[in-house]
């Protein structure tokens, strides 16, 4: 199981900085609502073991949740879920939301993991909704090499921010 860790803040306005007049920072057209980000569900790959091929990895799909196994392990069961993400702002604000590529698993034993290909369902301009909401899922792929065997755990920063 994955627990992210979620960094928000609205963007800084600046002032020109060629000009030769003295400038006021810029100002915007209205005042904001901060940004609510909450984690509705956390990215869990379920339950895997090694098989006597070696190393292996666990698909999880942003868009559909769907789970795929590919390589040196088998599933053992259990549920796996892709993560999901509410933002509440201010209606119709253009969003910037970043997430790493790939981020580093440690087991509860020492061992290593990592989970690659971070993507999400966001279409390529996200906006939050009339309603103020904007909710969207992520996946990624778990690669276990090496033998790794434990519960990994980790965290994905995901910064999301006004345009």
């Amino acid at each position: 199981m994955i627990s992210p860790a979620v960094a928000s803040s609205a963007a800084a306005q600046t002032g020109c900085l060629l000009c030769s007049a003295p400038v006021e920072a810029a100002k915007p057209n209205k005042v904001m609502r901060p940004l609510r980000v909450d984690i509705e569900t956390s990215l869990d790959f379920s339950l895997a073991a090694h098989t006597n091929i070696g190393s292996g990895s666990i698909e999880i799909d942003p868009k559909t949740g769907e789970r795929r196994i590919i390589g040196g392990l088998v599933a053992l069961g259990g549920s796996s879920m892709r993560g999901i993400v509410s933002v509440e702002g201010e209606p119709f604000a253009p969003l910037t939301v970043t997430m790493p590529q790939s981020i580093r698993l440690n087991s509860t034993r020492g061992d290593k993991a990592e989970v690659v290909d971070i993507k999400t369902s966001l279409a390529a301009n996200p906006m939050i909704g009339a309603d103020g909401r904007l909710s969207f899922s992520f996946g990624g792929r778990l690669v276990v090499e090496n033998g790794a065997t434990g519960s990994f755990r980790g965290r994905i920063h995901i910064n999301i921010d006004y345009q």
